[in-house]
């Protein structure tokens, strides 16, 4: 019987991990249409429970989480960065966080309405 090695264990649950903090169903549409071709504009609270919660509701990946006790993360993120750099770091993806955070048919304004919706249910000033 065949051994796996701890890298290629330790690299299939990076990948389970990060599989996790999306959307299962994969993308519909990249341009955000829905199947009528319409674009199809979605609130930010909904695409942050489908797409968001995973990793920035618990942590997950060293993900800033959400919520008021976190207000001076996400306010030392805004003072640092500014907020057209955290939208594109949401569209881009960087380090742990996934392009779009997997939310493949969003918009570009609706990741910055989420990323916006994301900082006030923190406080962040």
């Amino acid at each position: 019987m065949r051994r796996f090695g701890p890298a290629l264990l330790g690299g299939l649950l990076a990948s389970l991990t990060l599989a996790g903090c999306g959307d299962a169903d994969g993308p519909a549409d990249a341009s955000g249409a829905d199947a009528s071709g319409e674009s199809a504009s979605r609130e930010p609270a909904e695409i942050y429970a489908q797409y968001c919660v995973n990793c920035h509701g618990t942590g997950m990946a060293g993900a800033p989480m959400v919520g008021p006790e976190h207000r001076l993360i996400w306010s030392e993120e805004i003072e640092e960065e500014g907020f057209p750099t955290l939208v594109k770091i949401a569209i881009e993806g960087q380090n742990g966080m996934p392009p779009r955070g997997t939310c493949f048919d969003c918009s570009d304004e609706e990741i910055e309405a989420t990323v916006l919706y994301m900082l006030k249910e923190s406080g962040a000033k």
